[in-house]
């Protein structure tokens, strides 16, 4: 009896969990269709799975598998979700034909949701066949990379409610004939964005009213027209229009007013007709918006829209009919003046778009009223004043851009009160003040951006508060003070850039614990201290630039932990030591750039393992040794610079290994031997700087073969014998330096036919011989011709043409002879032309009025003859000429007043010529000459970079060259036949450096207030006619080195004080036989000795305001004394 009863416990307990099985659906007896197991295994066959999408495509059951749906009851697979990634490369990539794609798919009879989109199919075309699965309900095979027609047979697909052709790219897929779409009745979603439109009949939007089941339309990107709309006339069923939701027609060809049709789109809540120009649209554009009452997404923008376009705030309209927009979007129009202030009708939105406009004034306190905003975005616009306090009312936003604007003031500390913002940019703004501290209440910040202000102060230790921050940007501002040691806290930082402020102190050791880090950039600061060794714990690092700071110590060896890293930047600083062999375990480093340190030893040979290196610079350091042969194994490398070191030894043969160069710079080191042939490999090179060094023998013989060469420095080394043959076969080349580098004989005589893109050559310091190729008047490309210190010989050229590109001729240091060329005149570009120093004879016949842009004109040292006024004549205006230098010439008239005309010239050199006649007064006006500032502004202009002179200062020749010749001045009118005093006016040039007058016939006295000209170094007044005394003042020139008043007629005491004291050479006085006092050995009599006085005003003066006392006084006195007698008197 027990066991019956537990018989039948057993047999209802089966019953009732069979029933239970049986009632939920589940059948777990099934598997999926075995056939429709093989077809989808037949599909994965077809496809390189490179990220593993189908890696759970194994077993028996495939509706297990991912992205694999069947049905519950008869395990047939119904839908195929396998959507890709473009943008992780998460995709399939199809290594079949797609044809066999779609055999394999139709296999599967019940399929009816099919999602192909952002896989690869490698530019094949849409098959047909894919008409022939009719039941499919929804179909995506957008961004697959397919082009072509798309196939009419896809209208076979009555059952589809939903479509997805766009493409990534516009283009690539095209429709000709839109009627098959009529076919699909049950559409209800249709985006065809980036499908070329262009070609489909005026009908189109007639074979979409024909689907009235639409609700979902994109058709952005067509290249669809004006006349592909539908017009007022045209007979068209307008009534499919009131069904649809959301519509895109972004990014055509649309002109004119605003379609009429949308008007009847009273379902619409969706609107993006960016790109459209509706420039023409009249003032209702915003009132036919107002008609479509559940709108709450419209982007407008590049749509040409302007302020008429909108409505006033007094307008019936003033957006409260726009009340239910939720995202708007008017960025990249021509809107100007202030934000509207009735936008605060908007009190849904929640997105506010107004970027790149020219919206101008304040940011208006209303906009804290938007209580729903999320996110705005007003960058690039000419927004002014303050970020307003109200901006921390708006509790829900999330993201804000005001990039790009003319905000100033501080950052308000009510931003801290935004405790949903994950976004914040204010970067390109003048905003200036600390950075509150009520930052570190942000606890959801990702992302901050307050780059390029003028932000100061520390940065506030609360930054260290902000736990989800990923990315950190206060670049370009000046804050100072130590990086806060809090920033330890900030476990989830990706991004941290500093540089360029003024940062100080060391980097914290607690660098080491932001474990996600990838990008750091604390350049352009001024820390200090040594690289801490935590940096090894960045596991995840991938560029590390520390570059121009005041670092010290050596390069940690644990930068070899760092096997993420792709960059290191720490030129610029104090750094020392050798390279860590660790190095080499960089496996991903692309860059490295030590230049500019004290670094020293040999460059590693470990550093041949860094395969991935792109570009190496190790310039402006101190390394010694030979360049390792292993520097051949860098096959990807593109650029290296050794340059200013002390490398010695030859180029390693292994260099022509490394394919890709494009760029050698070994200049200024004591590299020997000859160049390797090995170079001649090197096709892809460009550029090739080998100066200074000690390179001799046979120079690059195969240098033809480098076809992209464009760029070669040889200078400063011994290559001897002519001018090498190999430039010349370089069609490409742009630059040739082989200046001091012992080559003799001529200049090719076709060299401008050889070298038709050659702009720069550089022959200095050499020993060639010949005439000056005609040829040259014909290069319409050169700009830069040196061929100073040489040996040529016979005349210029006289051919030059206005239609050529010259900045710059030096044929100085030559044997040059005949006439001035006359075309040079045509060569209206030019700036700086040295002819000096050689045997050029005849009249000047050139007038400074055709040289607009020049800027220094040499011609010292020649023979040239006639007058002055045939350089300057009349008024030339605000001319650019800084120097002018005619030494030792034969020029024979007066100083012209014309030449005051040149405000900026800074050195003027007439000396040994035959000058006759007065000192002009209105030389004491050069404006470059009484003011430093102006004369250093000019110091970094490019015509510096070619321009040197050799100018008599203190005595000596000296040369100055383009690090100190933009800050000299000087006048030098001596050996000529001046007659005349000085002129006082000469002390208004406080910011003249070196003054010579000597060998003259000047007479009168020496200016009382020389003591002014208080920057004067040399002073040479010798060899004149000068009499009188030597002004007291003259003791406040305190530069002063070098003084000169020799063989004059001054007399009295020489005066004592100051830097005169230290100028104890007698021979400075010599010749003047009144004169007394130290450093001569005469000795002044009590009656001529000075009285002792600190100051440096002119004793004539002095003696004028005693006389007026003494006047003063006596009158005083005369008056109370006759007042006295006329009291007794009566």
């Amino acid at each position: 009896m027990r066991k019956t009863f537990h018989a039948m416990l057993v047999l209802v307990a089966v019953l009732f969990f069979g029933a239970a099985e049986f009632c939920s659906g589940r059948n777990t007896s099934l598997s999926c269709i075995e056939g429709e197991r093989e077809a989808l295994l037949k599909f994965k066959l077809c496809f390189n799975d490179l990220s593993n999408m189908l890696s759970s495509w194994k077993g028996n059951d495939c509706c297990e598998w991912r992205g694999v749906g069947c049905d519950k009851n008869n395990r047939h697979v119904v839908s195929l979700k396998l959507r890709g990634s473009i943008f992780d490369q998460s995709q399939l990539y199809l290594i079949d034909n797609v044809e066999e794609v779609v055999s394999g798919l139709l296999k599967l009879r019940y399929l009816e949701h099919l999602d192909l989109s952002e896989n690869n199919v490698s530019s094949s075309l849409i098959p047909p066949s894919f008409g022939l699965m009719k039941q499919l309900r929804y179909l995506n095979l957008s961004s697959m990379n397919f082009k072509g027609r798309i196939p009419g047979e896809l209208g076979n697909l009555t059952r589809l409610r939903v479509l997805d052709l766009s493409g990534e790219y516009y283009g690539r897929l095209k429709v000709d004939d839109v009627q098959w779409i009529s076919h699909l009745f049950s559409l209800q979603q249709l985006d065809m964005s980036r499908v070329n439109l262009s070609h489909a009949s005026s009908n189109l939007f007639q074979v979409l009213g024909m689907l009235s089941s639409l609700s979902w339309l994109s058709l952005s990107e067509c290249n669809l027209k004006n006349s592909h709309l539908p017009s007022r006339n045209h007979p068209f069923n307008f009534t499919f229009l009131k069904n649809i939701q959301h519509f895109d027609i972004s990014w055509n060809s649309f002109n004119g007013p605003i379609p009429i049709f949308l008007q009847n789109m009273t379902s619409l809540t969706f609107l993006d007709m960016s790109g459209a120009n509706l420039s023409l649209a009249s003032s209702n554009l915003f009132r036919v918006l107002s008609m479509l009452p559940s709108l709450s997404w419209l982007s407008l923008s590049s749509c040409s829209i302007k302020n008429c376009h909108l409505p006033s705030c007094n307008h019936p309209l003033n957006f409260t009919l726009l009340g239910n927009i939720q995202y708007l979007d008017l960025s990249q129009n021509f809107f100007q003046g202030p934000i509207p202030i009735c936008l605060q009708n908007m009190t849904s939105l929640i997105f506010l778009y107004l970027y790149a406009n020219q919206l101008s004034g304040s940011i208006p306190d209303s906009i804290g009223q938007l209580s729903k905003l999320e996110s705005i975005n007003l960058f690039a616009n000419q927004l002014s004043g303050s970020i307003p306090d109200s901006i921390g009312q708006l509790s829900k936003l999330e993201s804000i851009n005001l990039f790009a604007n003319q905000l100033s003031e501080s950052i308000p500390d009510s931003i801290g009160q935004l405790s949903k913002l994950e976004s914040i940019s204010l970067s390109l703004n003048q905003l200036s003040g600390s950075i509150p501290d009520s930052i570190g209440q942000l606890s959801k910040l990702e992302s901050i951006d307050l780059s390029a202000n003028q932000l100061s102060g520390s940065i506030p230790d609360s930054i260290g508060q902000l736990s989800k921050l990923e990315s950190m940007d206060l670049s370009g501002n000046q804050l100072s003070g130590n990086i806060p040691d809090s920033i330890r806290q900030l476990s989830k930082l990706e991004s941290m850039h500093l540089y360029v402020n003024q940062l100080n102190g060391s980097i914290p050791d607690s660098i080491g614990q932001l474990s996600k880090l990838e990008s750091m950039d604390l350049s352009g600061n001024q820390l200090s201290g040594n690289i801490p060794d935590s940096i090894r714990q960045l596991s995840k690092l991938e560029s590390m630039h520390l570059y121009v700071n005041q670092l010290s110590g050596s390069i940690p060896d644990s930068v070899g932990k760092l096997s993420k890293l792709e960059s290191i930047y720490l030129s610029v600083n104090q750094l020392s030591g050798s390279i860590p062999d660790s190095i080499r375990q960089l496996s991903k480093l692309e860059s490295i750039d030590l230049s500019s340190n004290q670094l020293s030893g040999s460059i590693p040979d470990s550093i041949g393992q860094l395969s991935k290196l792109e570009s190496i610079y190790l310039s402006a350091n101190q390394f010694s040794g030979s360049i390792p042969d292993s520097i051949g194994q860098l096959s990807k490398l593109e650029s290296i610079d050794l340059s200013v070191n002390q490398l010695s030894g030859s180029i390693p043969d292994s260099i022509g290994q490394l394919s890709k160069l494009e760029s050698i710079y070994l200049s200024d080191n004591q590299l020997s031997g000859s160049i390797p042939d090995s170079i001649g490999q090197l096709s892809k090179l460009e550029s090739i700087y080998l100066s200074n060094n000690q390179f001799g023998g046979s120079i690059l013989d195969n240098i033809e073969q480098l076809s992209k060469l464009q760029f070669i420095d040889l200078s400063g080394n011994q290559l001897g014998a002519g001018f090498p043959k190999w430039p010349l076969l370089q069609k490409k080349i742009v630059m040739v330096d082989l200046s001091n580098a012992s080559i003799s004989g001529p200049l090719p005589k076709n060299i401008s036919h050889m070298m038709p893109m050659l702009v720069e050559l550089y022959l200095a310091n050499n020993l060639m011989n010949g005439s000056i190729p005609k040829s040259l008047c014909n290069s319409k490309s050169l700009e830069v011709l040196d061929l100073s210190n040489n040996m040529f010989s016979g005349s210029i050229p006289n051919c030059w043409r206005n239609d050529q590109s010259f900045n710059f001729i030096d044929l100085s240091s030559n044997n040059l002879s005949g006439l001035f060329p006359s075309t040079i005149g045509l060569l209206s570009f030019l700036y700086v032309l040295h002819l000096n120093n050689n045997s050029l004879h005849g009249e000047l016949h050139m007038d400074l009025k055709n040289f607009t842009y020049l800027v220094v004109l040499d011609l010292g040292e020649n023979k040239f003859s006639g007058n002055l006024t045939s350089i300057v004549r009349g008024e030339i205006g605000n001319h650019s000429l800084k120097i002018l230098r005619l030494r030792k010439n034969l020029v024979s008239s007066y100083i012209p007043l014309e030449l005051c005309y040149l405000s900026q010239l800074q050195i003027i050199d007439f000396a040994d010529n035959n000058l006759t006649g007065r000192i002009p007064p209105c030389f004491g006006k050069f404006p470059a000459m009484v003011n430093a500032t102006k004369l250093i502004n000019s110091m970094n202009a490019n015509y510096w970079y070619w321009a040197h002179l050799m100018e008599v200062v203190k005595g000596r020749y000296l040369e100055y060259t383009r690090k100190t010749l933009g800050l000299e001045s000087s006048i030098d009118l001596s050996s000529n036949n001046l007659i005349g005093s000085i002129p006082d006016e000469l002390i208004f040039l406080k910011d003249l450096h070196n003054l010579n007058l000597s060998w003259n016939l000047l007479s009168g006295k020496i200016p009382a207030k020389i003591g002014q000209m208080e920057n004067l170094e040399s002073l040479d007044f010798s060899q004149n006619g000068l009499s009188g005394t030597i002004p007291k003042s003259m003791s406040g020139l305190t530069k002063l080195s070098h003084l000169n008043l020799s063989y004059n007629n001054l007399s009295g005491p020489i005066p004592t004080g100051y830097q005169l004291q230290t100028l104890e050479d007698p021979t400075i006085y010599i010749g003047n036989h009144q004169l007394c006092g130290a450093p001569l050995l005469k000795k002044c009599s009590n009656d001529l000795l000075p009285p002792p006085t600190n100051n440096f005003k002119d004793n004539d003066e002095g003696a004028l305001k005693r006389m007026w006392f003494y006047i003063v006084v006596m009158l005083g006195f005369a008056t109370g004394f006759w007042g006295v007698v006329a009291t007794l008197i009566l």
